[in-house]
């Protein structure tokens, strides 16, 4: 069993890389949507182009993703973290030059959160076998806050530098080069170096498990896209205005911090997750179905109903990753496999599907069957994937024996 850091400096170490990391991984894209009216006006982009810049991080999380657990094996794990936040500062500083450097700059900063997402729950696996269910709920709260904070003080940071958006995006280049400090210390310190070589060529695919969690994921991916996508206009085609379908929507997010710190904890200390699992994709599909069908004094009560169920479920998903993997490798590849298929299926699924049940019949009420269809599917791989069991990693040449 791999063992935690040994010394406090060592454990506070890991413990900031976590947190700053996770605080990146939203900000550098999150914070892009509120100026987006901005961009396109400065720079005369058409309404097609403004669409590909939003979908580029998505398509990124799939390109990149699976190379995350061979760089950690070749560079070491700090390594390729170290890597990857100066490739995302690159990224941020480019962009702020016209519209090449901002596809340049938007694929950049997607390639470095794919890897960084990814290897993230592997770091807690390496340092924090004992305490993956706080550790996990600290990544998914604060993941949830860094967009929470982007997305909310966006506009406001704009505005308190002249209305410049590219200052306004730029202040989150700093958490970046906060976490690469630590990074580069712990790199220094020797804390867990190197790299892991594997003898042979393995897989994990072989096992129910890691398909079991790849739906599940992608599952909770697509209801979670969908609901940030076409909220706003649910809540609105329930005769809301902007301005309280926009608080609405802030109380969703908020809803999912609590449940992102707290699920995971439960979840680390239960025999299996079956019970929490399907609680979280209960209260989530209800929820978005209640957003079409509730009394609209509800709606509220409804969002924070919705936050905890997608909060829960995204976050339980992430521990999950953790607590399936039999060691520091299958955690790297199982993560790579889970994370790029279900981020890619869910960014481009989930919203499309809405959309597309939204323009055939013309009203919002046809979304129930999305979501109810989500729900079961979601209860169904989520219970599987829940069970008690570690995914051992196979080398490929005993496949064909």
């Amino acid at each position: 069993m791999l063992l935690e850091p040994s010394n406090t400096r060592n454990a506070v170490l890991s413990i900031l890389l976590v947190v700053f990391i996770s605080m990146n991984l939203r900000p550098l894209l999150t914070s892009v949507a509120p100026v987006l009216q901005d961009i396109q006006r400065d720079l005369s982009i058409s309404n097609f182009w403004i669409s590909i810049l939003m979908t580029v991080p998505v398509i990124c999380l799939g390109i990149f993703g699976p190379f995350a657990s061979v760089l950690s094996r070749r560079l070491g794990l700090e390594g390729v973290i170290v890597a990857a936040l100066a490739f995302a500062f690159m990224g941020a500083t480019l962009r702020s030059f016209g519209i090449v450097p901002l596809y340049l700059g938007t694929v950049m900063i997607g390639a470095s959160m794919s890897l960084l997402g990814i290897l993230t729950p592997v770091l807690i696996k390496r340092d924090f076998p004992q305490k993956v269910g706080p550790m996990m709920g600290l990544f998914a709260m604060i993941l949830g806050f860094g967009a929470a904070v982007s997305t909310a003080s966006a506009v406001p940071i704009k505005e308190a530098f002249g209305g410049s958006w590219r200052i306004g995006l730029s202040v989150w280049i700093m958490p970046v080069v906060v976490a690469a400090v630590i990074a580069i210390a712990m790199l220094r310190s020797g804390i867990n170096h190197g790299r892991t070589h594997a003898a042979k060529k393995y897989t994990i695919m072989h096992d129910p498990i890691s398909w079991q969690l790849t739906a599940f994921f992608a599952l909770i991916a697509s209801s979670a896209y969908a609901a940030i996508s076409w909220g706003p206009s649910m809540l609105a085609a329930r005769g809301l205005d902007a301005q309280t379908c926009g608080f609405i929507m802030s109380v969703f997010f908020l809803a999912q911090m609590p449940s992102g710190l707290i699920v995971p904890m439960i979840a680390g200390k239960m025999r299996d997750q079956r019970l929490i699992t399907s609680a979280m994709v209960i209260l989530a599909s209800l929820g978005m179905i209640a957003f079409l069908f509730a009394p609209t004094w509800s709606l509220l009560g409804v969002a924070v109903i919705v936050g905890i169920g997608q909060g829960g479920g995204f976050a339980v998903a992430l521990t999950l990753i953790v607590l399936r993997s039999a060691d520091q490798q299958v955690a790297a590849k199982l993560s790579s496999v889970v994370q790029s298929i279900g981020y890619v299926v869910g960014g481009l699924v989930g919203p499309f599907a809405v959309g597309l049940l939204h323009d055939f019949s013309g009203n919002w009420s046809v979304v129930a069957i999305f979501y109810t269809v989500v729900g079961v599917l979601s209860l169904a791989f989520g219970y599987g994937a829940s069970r008690n069991h570690k995914v051992q990693k196979r080398c490929k040449a005993d496949i064909h024996l």
